[in-house]
């Protein structure tokens, strides 16, 4: 519906990464404008995944990344 009404914004996120790689614990630290973008970057950032970091051989989760996804209408080739 934004792209359709010619909306940008952004959308800064907190997240942790498990002993698998996954995206966990993901929350909304600000958006612009509020509350358009959160749910479509939500959806977009549990899809990510990491390799998980290895501590003595042994896959550990990691805590505390933030990331900020900007919705344009921009086309970038």
């Amino acid at each position: 519906e934004a792209a359709r009404n010619g909306i940008e914004g952004w959308v800064m996120l907190a997240f942790d990464i498990n002993a698998i790689g996954e995206v966990v614990n993901i929350k909304i630290l600000e958006s612009e404008p509020k509350r358009v973008f959160d749910k479509a970057a939500k959806q977009a950032l549990r899809k990510w995944k990491y390799r998980a970091k290895s501590i003595d051989g042994k896959q550990v989760s990691q805590e505390n990344f933030t990331v900020q996804l900007d919705f344009n209408m921009e086309q970038q080739i």
